[in-house]
């Protein structure tokens, strides 16, 4: 049970080191894009859930005081 303990705890530490490096991760919804395509592939418009921007704030940045 302790070993348990302090695994969770080491990765909860490895994860939170990660978001202080790397806060942003890819938009789940445009794929990092930041557009969205049509279903012709031609034409394409800009991403609601990131604002076209690709990147999302990760959930341990935002629990951690993100912006």
């Amino acid at each position: 049970m302790t070993q348990l303990i302090v695994l969770g705890l080491i990765v909860a530490a490895v994860y939170a080191i990660q978001c202080l490096i790397w806060p942003f991760a890819a938009c789940r919804s445009c794929g990092g894009t930041g557009k969205h395509r049509s279903p012709s592939g031609k034409a394409f418009r800009s991403c609601g859930a990131c604002e076209g921007k690709g990147r999302r704030l990760r959930l341990g940045r935002k629990l951690f005081g993100g912006r």
